[in-house]
Formats: structure tokens, sequence, C-alpha cells
């Protein structure tokens, strides 16, 4: 068990445990955790009126969104365990064909990384949120760019990026990469 085995969200969803007591998320505008423990014996039932889900790769991006309750903010902090994807699978078979997925991730080999993987494993109608070149170039603008290393380079160049192409070529032609957490003012 570790850190990454906590699922934390700001959001109203109703769960059930597995001794039959629900509890609302939503009562919780700030956020609420789910440990280990709650993932393995509690599942979602009801996401009410969501219209919107997010995931947010950065925990000071994610901390600044304010609660909205056709909203689910998802805090991603990487890769989610096993647990946790189980769990997210739940919570999406809910939702409705209206329902919109963004994930708003760093502009990075990992960031895209992440992003491939929760469409893959999680969300298959995912889509981007601030992860294209209009936000990439803005980034760089504001001195946001890290330089790009050469072994991610490398890999770069010889990943499949879907529909995070265009933010791939970016990232190699400025030979730069953003983090989330410096874009919290932008």
């Amino acid at each position: 068990i570790s850190y990454t085995q906590t699922l934390e969200w700001k959001g109203a969803v109703i769960c059930r445990t597995d001794t039959g007591q629900t509890f609302d998320t939503g009562d919780f505008p700030y956020g609420a955790v789910l440990n280990s423990q709650t993932m393995e014996h509690a599942k979602p039932v009801d996401i009410g009126n969501i219209q919107r889900i997010m995931t947010i790769e950065n925990k000071a991006n994610y901390e600044n969104m304010s609660y909205r309750a056709d909203t689910l903010y998802i805090y991603c902090h990487g890769f989610f365990s096993p647990k946790e994807v189980k769990f997210l699978q739940e919570l999406a078979a809910l939702a409705d064909d209206n329902v919109e997925f963004l994930h708003w991730g760093d502009m990075d080999y990992g960031g895209i990384r992440i992003f491939l993987f929760n469409k893959e494993k999680i969300f298959p109608k995912l889509n981007p949120y601030k992860m294209n070149r209009d936000s990439f170039l803005e980034a760089v603008g504001a001195q946001a760019g890290i330089k790009l290393e050469e072994e991610k380079r490398g890999k770069l160049k010889q990943m499949y990026a879907g529909e995070l192409d265009e933010l791939r070529k970016c990232i190699l032609e400025y030979g730069l990469e953003i983090e989330q957490e410096m874009l919290v003012e932008m």
C-alpha cells in the first residue's frame, strides 16, 4: 500500500460500501480522498448530474479548481494504481453518453504517456485539455519551458501519441517540456 493508492476528487459521486452504507462525496466541496480499503469495499453507484469528468495530473492545478456541481475533478498524480483503475472504470460506466471526459497533464513525455494510459485503460472518450499547440506556445512565451533531455527526445521521436501528436511535435521542435505546476497562474 502506498500513497498512490488513494483516490482524490472534487465532485458529487454517491458510493455504496459492501455493508450497504452509502456516502456522497458532494458533501465535501473541497475534495474527498478514498483510501485503498475504501476502493476495495465500495463502488460508485450514481454520478448524478455530472456532465464533465476531468483528470488533473498536477496537485496545485487540482487544488486550484473550484467545486462545480456538474464537474468531477480527479487528481491524477501520475499513473493510476490497479485499484484506482478498477474503481474509475466502474465510475466511467455510470456516465451518460453526453458526459465529457478531459485530461489536463504535463506537456511532456510523461504527460503524453499518462494521457494515453488513462484513455486506454479507463476513459475511452478522453480528450486532452490545455495540451495543444496553442497552450504549449503560450507556456513557452511565459518562460515555462524546461530543456528536453536527449533520452526523452529519442523516446518522443519513437512514440505513438494519438491525438497528442501535435504536442509531441512541438516538444521536439522547441526542445522544451512544460510541467503543469509552471502554469498554475496562467
